[in-house]
Parts: C-alpha cells; structure tokens; sequence
C-alpha cells in the first residue's frame, strides 16, 4: 500500500468518526436513565385534599396513568386536580390523561393536587406515570406510586 491509499483511507474513517460526533446530540441525563424522581406518597383523610410534588429531571414528556388522574366527571373515590406544571409546558398531546411536551431536556416539578371522597374506603391507590426523552434517541421508563386514604 502506498502512502497516498494510507493516508486517503485514514482521511476517510477519520471523517465518518467526527460527522458522527458532531451531528448527535448528548441525552438530557447524559445516558444515566431512568431519570432522577422525587415523589412525596402522601397520606389523606376522607373528605380531604392535599398537594404533593412529582419532580424528574432531564425530561421532554410526561403522562399519568388513568387510575387516578380524570377526565371529566367521575365518582373515583380518590382522584388527582388540577396540576400546576414548572416550567410551564410547551405542547399537549390531547388525550386522556394527556401527554405534556417541553421542547428540550427540562427538569420538571409538579404539584399535585389529591381529592378524597368523604365515602373512601381506606387504603392504598396506586398511580404511575410514563416519563420519555427524545434526544438523540428515545429514552422512556415507568413510575409506579401510591396515595394512602387513612382511617
């Protein structure tokens, strides 16, 4: 082989390596995943409400389950309210329950609003929700948690 082959086929695998490097993207947990979460599992009364907080970093979409979150009217003797979403979101997917979207990698803080009815029985609800990342790749995983309705 001669120099020029060498030195052409050097130049070549050299090229591909960095095109790939410098066209992707590091993932929002920089390939630590499933994400950091921090849930509080509240504890309630019948007839009482309360606000816990869900936060997850390095995120782009989040979506609860149904057992809990509602939509539309429902006799569910444990169910979640209005969510607050910090920062705020950037897109809806408009389902039920919906999926919310940030454009880039966003660490993310929910509170969490939590109705029991004044008939529950007492116990444990559980809910989970659905986390994902779409940067370079898709990255998704599944949470499971719980509310408690004390006596």
């Amino acid at each position: 082989m001669n120099r020029r082959e060498l030195l052409a086929g050097i130049c070549l695998a050299a090229s591909g390596v960095a095109s790939g490097c410098l066209g992707s993207r590091p993932s929002c947990t920089d390939g630590n995943w499933p994400p950091p979460v921090a849930v509080e599992e509240p504890s309630v009364s019948p007839g009482e409400s309360t606000v816990f907080e869900i936060t997850v970093t390095g995120i782009t979409a989040f979506r609860f389950d149904t057992r809990l979150y509602t939509c539309g009217a429902t006799d569910a003797p444990v169910r979640f309210g209005d969510l607050e979403k910090r920062p705020p979101i950037d897109a809806q997917a408009d389902s039920c329950p919906p999926i919310w979207l940030w454009d880039d990698c966003t660490d993310v803080t929910l509170r969490v609003p939590v109705h029991v009815a004044s008939d529950a029985d007492a116990g444990v609800y559980d809910y989970g929700f659905h986390v994902a990342e779409d940067i370079d790749g898709r990255n998704e995983h599944d949470f499971e948690y719980s509310v408690t309705v004390s006596e």
